[in-house]
């Protein structure tokens, strides 16, 4: 049928080797529906911060390390914006005519639309890998080791390389060796029929490796980038607690100059949240992952979560970056407010020094 198996062999091998015999029309509709919500609030977010940046010029601001920061923010955005729209797009990429059409519910592609999805969830996935470590590391940096833009400079560049050669690189090999196929939720890195490479006598007509590249793609950098931001965040947070120790000595012996500097405070508020974020976000794919490798089969509550919750970074990543932009509005109302009472008390002096008894007689 359609060059996949004979029908009877084609329903024994659905039935066996997937998990998609067991869901019911509804729980269909909802794993195919349910991405769409969270993909839409992850756009949102995304858009939120792209005009944010570009409005504020955050990206050409002189002699200080945000531009760095916010060249950053931008590059995770990119690709949480791509991840959200494949997220959006949900089962439609998924070609119509493949054993699974009795089981996965709005699917109205084909190979190239499925090779598209798949190319694209590989490629947000590892930019946001690299990006979240990226920043996390700048905030290791500026926090605990004190680089000076002219520093970080001099790196930036390689974090922006290694993100697009990366997730570009790897995504065109998994397309190339035809890794992209139907899933529960759309299409991705999986063997089809799944599990036929472990299965005898069902041999696999694409991604007879696929297995084998998950581990290498998906599940190493996923664990590994865990690792690395969950480092820096334990490094930052011995270093700031290290300075407020000082600093609360040195106030009990009346000494007032070592104190935590506040800006050092916010880039520590900064790093946690978006830190907590990805981890957060990191569990639901990894949990099924191995869920999926140990037991054969996808439970419907843990691809639900990974369907609602996955998709939905750029939203989180959107409400930090608003504390920025609200604590840089308090300051410019508070700073322009300083200003005006500043010029009022000047014109009150003058006006004072103008009608004062010297003044009036020098005057008549």
């Amino acid at each position: 049928v359609n060059g996949n198996y004979p029908l009877g062999q084609e329903r024994l091998i659905t039935m066996t080797l997937t998990p998609f015999g067991g869901l019911t029309l509804t729980q269909q509709k909802a794993l195919a529906i349910c991405p769409k919500v969270g993909a839409l609030l992850s756009m949102g977010g995304t858009v939120y911060i792209f005009l944010k940046i570009f409005a504020s010029n955050r990206l050409n601001r002189p002699n200080r390390p945000e531009v760095v920061y916010n060249r950053l923010l931008l590059g995770l955005t990119i690709g949480d914006f791509a991840y959200a729209l494949v997220a959006f797009l949900s089962t439609w990429p998924v070609p119509k005519d493949t054993i699974y059409r009795d089981y996965i519910w709005g699917e109205a592609g084909n190979q190239t639309t499925c090779d598209i999805q798949g190319f694209f969830s590989l490629w947000a996935s590892l930019m946001a890998i690299v990006y979240m470590s990226s920043l996390s590391l700048y905030f290791l940096l500026i926090i605990r080791y004190k680089w000076a833009l002219e520093r970080l400079q001099k790196i930036e560049p390689y974090m922006h390389g290694l993100a697009w050669i990366l997730a570009s690189t790897a995504s065109i090999i998994c397309v190339s060796k035809g890794l992209t196929n139907p899933s529960i939720v759309g299409c991705g890195i999986q063997s089809y029929p799944l599990k036929c490479n472990s299965s005898k006598g069902v041999p696999c007509i694409r991604g007879e490796n696929a297995v084998i590249y998950q581990w290498i793609l998906v599940i190493t950098p996923t664990v590994v980038g865990l690792i690395f931001v969950s480092a820096c965040m334990i490094m930052m947070y011995a270093t700031v607690r290290t300075r407020q120790s000082a600093a609360a000595r040195f106030r009990r012996d009346g000494d007032t100059s070592e104190t935590v500097d506040e800006q050092i405070s916010e880039d520590f508020r900064r790093a946690w949240q978006f830190t907590g974020v990805y981890i957060f976000l990191s569990m639901p794919p990894l949990i099924a992952i191995f869920t999926f490798a140990i037991s054969g089969k996808e439970s419907f509550i843990i691809a639900m979560l990974r369907a609602i919750i996955t998709p939905m970074q750029g939203f989180f990543n959107a409400i930090v970056f608003s504390r920025d932009v609200e604590q840089e509005l308090i300051r410019s109302i508070w700073n322009t407010a300083y200003r005006t009472r500043a010029r009022a008390a000047s014109a009150q002096r003058r006006e004072a020094s103008q009608l004062s008894p010297s003044n009036l007689a020098r005057n008549q």
